[in-house]
C-alpha cells in the first residue's frame, strides 16, 4: 500500500480546470443525460454497521451497478460524447435541428444507421458504446484484446455490436481500432482524441460529471470520497464537479488504484503523467492503465486530496466483505474494478497512520464510489465464491 497526500491541492478553480470542464459544460451534460429515458441517480447505500465497526460517522457506497442497462459509470461519459458527435454529424448532413428526442424516436434512423461508433475496451467502455449506438440507431464495432473474458464479449454483442478480437494487449486493440476507423461515418469513442472526433475525451469527462453532480446534491455533507483512478477521467470529473459546486466545502477526493498500475500516484510524485513499468497485471482489470490521462491530470493535480495504491488482496477482501454484508448491512454485488473505492476506504479506515494522514476522525462521513456492478458473473463468482446477489438499494438515494 502507498499513499501520497497531494502537496499541491488548492482552493481556487481556475483556467487550468476550466480548460477541462466549465460549469456551463457540466450543466449542459447534466441536462442532456437527465433527459434520457430511464435516467435516475444511482443509489447511495449506507453501511451503518460497517461504519460503526470502522469508527466513522457514516460509510456509504455510491453504486453505479444501477446505471441504465450498462451497469457502470461508463453509461454517462461515452454515450454523452456519442450523442454529441451524432448531433454534429446530423447537422453536417442538413439536420441542424436534430434533438435527442428525435434521435431516440427514430426520426433520423436512415442517416443514423449509416454511422458507426467504434472503441477498444476491456469491458465496460465497449458495453457503454454499444448500448449508446443501439439506443441512438447507429452501428457499433468494439475491439477487445485476447484476455477479455467471454462473458464481457457476449454482453457487448447483446447490444448489436460487432466484436473484433485482437491478439496482444489493450493498446494493441486500440491501435487496431484507430487504424480501422477510416470512413467518414466511423467515429472513435475513446479517451484519446481522434481526428474526426477531437472533442470526445472532454465530452466524456463532462458526462462523467453527472456522477459528481449527484454526489454534490445528495452527499454534500461527505468529508471524503474514494474513487478508482484508472486513466483518471472519472476521478477528474467527480473532483471538478464537486469543486465547481461546493468550492472549499467540497469533500476530500482520494483516488485509488492498484499497486501494479499506480499512474495517478506516480504523476503526483513526478508532477506530470509518467508511464508505469511492467505488465500492469491486477485483479482490478479496468484500472490497469499505464499512464494517467493528460486531459484529466490537471484537475487531479490541483483538486484531488490524495492518491492511494492498494494490493489486489485488499480488493478481493473488499469484494467478499461487500458480498457478505455486515451485521445487517445490505449485501452488495460490486465488480472487481468497481471495488477499488470501497477497498481503498477500508484500507485507510483500518490503519491508524493512514487515518491521521487523511484527517479521518470519528466524525468523518465517507463515500466510496463503486463504479460498476458485477458486470461479469463468471469472474465475480471466481473471486467471491458465490453468484452475484442483486440486492435492492436501501436507505438514502442520490
Amino acid at each position: 500500500m502507498r499513499l501520497l497526500v497531494n502537496p499541491h491541492r488548492r482552493d481556487g478553480y481556475g483556467e487550468t480546470e476550466n480548460a477541462v470542464m466549465q460549469a456551463a459544460e457540466a450543466d449542459t451534460a447534466a441536462a442532456e443525460i437527465r433527459s434520457w429515458p430511464d435516467y435516475a441517480p444511482t443509489p447511495l447505500i449506507p453501511l451503518p454497521a460497517l461504519a460503526r465497526r470502522m469508527g466513522v460517522a457514516a460509510l456509504t457506497v455510491k453504486h453505479e451497478g444501477h446505471r441504465f442497462a450498462v451497469g457502470s459509470f461508463k453509461a454517462l461519459g461515452p454515450p454523452y460524447a456519442a450523442i454529441q458527435v451524432m448531433k454534429a454529424e446530423l447537422a453536417r448532413h442538413g439536420a441542424a435541428d436534430a434533438r435527442t428526442a428525435d434521435i431516440l424516436s427514430g426520426r433520423h434512423a436512415g442517416l443514423a444507421h449509416s454511422f458507426t461508433f467504434t472503441a477498444a475496451t476491456s469491458g465496460n467502455h465497449g458495453r457503454a458504446v454499444a448500448w449508446a449506438a443501439q439506443r441512438f440507431g447507429a452501428m457499433s464495432r468494439i475491439y477487445m484484446h485476447a484476455g477479455v473474458s467471454p462473458g464481457r464479449a457476449a454482453a457487448i454483442a447483446s447490444f448489436g455490436a460487432t466484436v473484433v478480437r485482437v491478439p496482444g494487449t489493450f493498446d494493441d486493440a486500440l491501435n487496431r481500432c484507430l487504424a480501422d476507423a477510416t470512413g467518414d461515418s466511423t467515429f472513435v469513442i475513446a479517451d484519446q482524441p481522434h481526428a474526426r472526433a477531437p472533442d470526445v475525451p472532454r465530452l466524456t469527462i463532462h458526462g462523467y460529471g453527472v456522477l459528481g453532480m449527484e454526489l454534490a446534491v445528495n452527499a454534500h455533507d461527505a468529508t471524503h470520497v474514494f474513487v478508482g483512478a484508472g486513466n483518471g477521467s472519472l476521478a477528474a470529473a467527480i473532483t471538478a464537479r464537486l469543486w465547481l459546486t461546493l468550492g472549499r466545502k467540497r469533500p476530500r477526493v482520494v483516488t485509488v488504484e492498484p499497486l501494479t498500475a499506480d499512474g495517478a500516484l506516480r504523476a503526483a510524485t513526478e508532477g506530470r503523467p509518467v508511464p508505469v513499468p511492467g505488465d500492469l497485471a491486477t485483479v482490478m482489470d479496468g484500472l490497469a492503465v499505464g499512464t494517467v490521462s493528460p486531459l484529466a491530470w490537471p484537475v487531479l493535480a490541483g483538486g484531488a486530496h490524495a492518491f492511494l495504491a492498494i494490493p489486489d488482496t485488499a480488493a478481493i477482501a473488499g469484494l467478499r466483505m461487500a458480498a457478505a454484508g455486515d451485521e445487517g448491512d445490505p449485501a452488495l454485488a460490486i465488480g472487481e474494478t468497481g471495488i477499488a473505492g470501497l477497498a481503498g476506504a477500508l484500507t485507510v479506515l483500518g490503519d491508524r497512520a493512514l487515518r491521521r494522514q487523511l484527517g479521518v476522525t470519528a466524525n468523518s462521513r465517507i463515500v466510496a464510489v463503486a463504479c460498476e456492478g458485477a458486470t461479469d458473473p463468471a469472474v465475480y463468482r471466481g473471486l467471491v465464491g458465490r453468484d452475484a446477489e442483486h440486492v435492492e438499494p436501501r436507505g438514502a438515494a442520490s
